[in-house]
């Protein structure tokens, strides 16, 4: 990403931004990723094209910073000290309730963009790697023989197969029914903490 996240904006610079992104997000939701342009960004965001590429290199580099300012909210402590399938379910609704304070936008955005889109895949491509990092950050309290990146990726694609079949797929399901599929296809062999010396 063009714009150095690891700096606090200023004032006009958050503006900006802020601009950029609710552009962005407005016209996903009105139509394909594809069809969407710099200059109409610019247009309807009211800045200059020069302000855009001051900040960001494309449309999908804006597009990955609204996806960063999703991931904002539901980022969880990664010194959480709970059981395996504790933390799992911790993050896990943190996403669930993310998506579904969303679920308009959400639901807007699929009409144009179908779930194999390039839109829709930057988007999973995103959260698989913020979940991952998450995840594998707090592997080293696992009691396990297997390798920790091959954890790590098992339970990401775990967790996001069950969250595009409730919100690209479109399968109404409650958290706790989420829950249950996560004992299922994780099972109940999810390493356990180490004891702590």
């Amino acid at each position: 990403m063009k714009y150095d996240l690891g700096k606090k904006p200023t004032k006009g610079a958050q503006r900006t931004l802020n601009a950029f992104s609710e552009t962005m997000l407005k016209l996903i939701s009105q139509k394909r990723l594809e069809d969407i342009s710099v200059s109409e960004i610019c247009e309807v965001s009211t800045f200059p094209r020069a302000t855009f590429y001051n900040y960001f290199d494309d449309k999908y580099d804006l597009l990955n910073y609204c996806w960063h300012i999703i991931a904002e909210e539901i980022q969880i402590n990664e010194e959480t000290k709970i059981t395996s399938h504790g933390i799992l379910k911790v993050y896990f609704d943190r996403i669930y309730d993310i998506f579904m304070e969303n679920k308009s936008l959400l639901d807007k955005v699929l009409v144009n963009n179908n779930s194999s889109s390039a839109m829709i895949n930057s988007f999973i491509n995103y959260f698989k790697e913020i979940i991952h990092h998450v995840l594998y950050n707090s592997m080293d309290q696992f009691e396990t023989t297997l390798p920790l990146e091959l954890l790590a990726d098992h339970i990401v694609a775990t967790l996001l197969l069950i969250l595009e079949w409730i919100f690209l797929e479109q399968h109404d399901t409650t958290k706790q029914q989420a829950h249950q599929y996560i004992d299922v296809l994780l099972g109940s062999d999810l390493p356990k903490f180490k004891a702590r010396s």
